[in-house]
């Protein structure tokens, strides 16, 4: 379709954050190549579990650009994304946001010298230093670990997941019959919504799943097989600020820290949901602006920001000035 074209780009990601299921990256590299074009690719899902080798034996499979976000890493939430490409498809002579720390020197003649070294000329403003060692000691702690060994556990929890879900004929397991994944599984129920199914595991079970399409909308309409008219009026409503048949499902997944107990004890909170939805629900409302359910009567306050006091909390501390000029700021 776009063989003409002189700047050819395949872009994907190296695991599915819904199923688990691994991309053959390495031959689509090389198909792409052999075709003149570059491939990158997203390993958000994968890059706490496995190898990432950007220079396999096959030259024509090497990958041009890859990138993640390491908040999956065990200890990774507040980290810096991640961004490495080789550095020949650079070629620009402006960093994407010039500005403070990308240049050598200015004048008040409009001339300017930016920084040859790539990684300062595109990082302007003070760095995420903290950010970045955190992700580094992310890396570390995976490495630590060990691949093989993550590997390992992965498919042992994955397997009793799916083994223990499958026996609920109630629960309807996203690409089911793939049992080679990485251990993220989702699945829905029909009659229950799956946001009620995420707020109930975690309001009476404590586990923290996730609800909605997990940002892969589009794999969405492949998995629950919804056509373009479907969709089309799915859509008009959302567009009009009514989410209730917005499509989704419920994702679950474990790290390797997990234990056996740490599954079965969430497929039990599943069945106990799902068995008891309908007289669980009456505690909630459904919010059609969101398409989340929020409880009718709050039994339990909560702390916010509000009630913090960064100068302490004696009532002559928060009268100090500090404490006015905090609230003023």
């Amino acid at each position: 379709q776009f063989a003409d074209r002189p700047l050819k780009i395949g872009a994907f990601t190296a695991c599915s954050n819904v199923t688990g299921i691994q991309t053959p990256y390495h031959e689509m590299a090389e198909i792409m190549h052999d075709h003149g074009g570059l491939c990158f690719i997203d390993f958000a899902a994968s890059a706490p579990y496995v190898d990432i080798n950007m220079h396999p034996a096959n030259p024509k499979q090497k990958l041009d650009a890859i990138y993640f976000s390491p908040h999956k890493f065990l200890g990774g939430p507040g980290s810096s994304g991640i961004l490495i490409f080789d550095k020949k498809l650079y070629q620009n002579k402006i960093p994407d946001q010039p500005g403070g720390g990308t240049v050598s020197w200015t004048n008040p003649w409009g001339e300017q010298c930016f920084f040859e070294d790539i990684e300062i000329r595109e990082d302007g403003g003070t760095p995420g230093f903290l950010q970045l060692i955190r992700a580094a000691l992310a890396v570390k702690v995976k490495d630590a670990m060990g691949v093989a060994n993550i590997a390992a556990q992965e498919h042992h929890l994955c397997q009793i997941l799916m083994s223990e879900l499958k026996q609920n004929p109630q629960v309807k397991m996203l690409e089911e019959a793939v049992t080679d994944r990485l251990c993220i599984v989702s699945f829905y129920v029909l009659g229950i919504h799956h946001n009620l199914i995420v707020r109930l595991l975690n309001d009476k079970f404590g586990v923290q799943t996730r609800g909605g399409c997990s940002c892969a909308g589009t794999y969405g309409h492949i998995l629950l097989d919804v056509d373009q008219i479907t969709s089309s009026a799915i859509t008009s409503k959302i567009d009009s600020g009514d989410l209730t048949d917005k499509p989704g499902w419920v994702r679950v997944s474990f790290h390797p820290t997990s234990t056996e107990q740490d599954v079965r004890y969430v497929v039990d909170a599943i069945n106990q949901v799902i068995a008891n939805a309908e007289t669980w629900s009456k505690d909630y409302s459904f919010k059609t602006c969101s398409g989340e359910f929020e409880p009718r009567r709050q039994t339990q306050s909560f702390l916010t920001l509000n009630d913090f006091s960064p100068l302490g909390s004696e009532p002559t501390r928060k009268a100090s000035a500090w404490s006015k000029w905090f609230k003023s700021a």
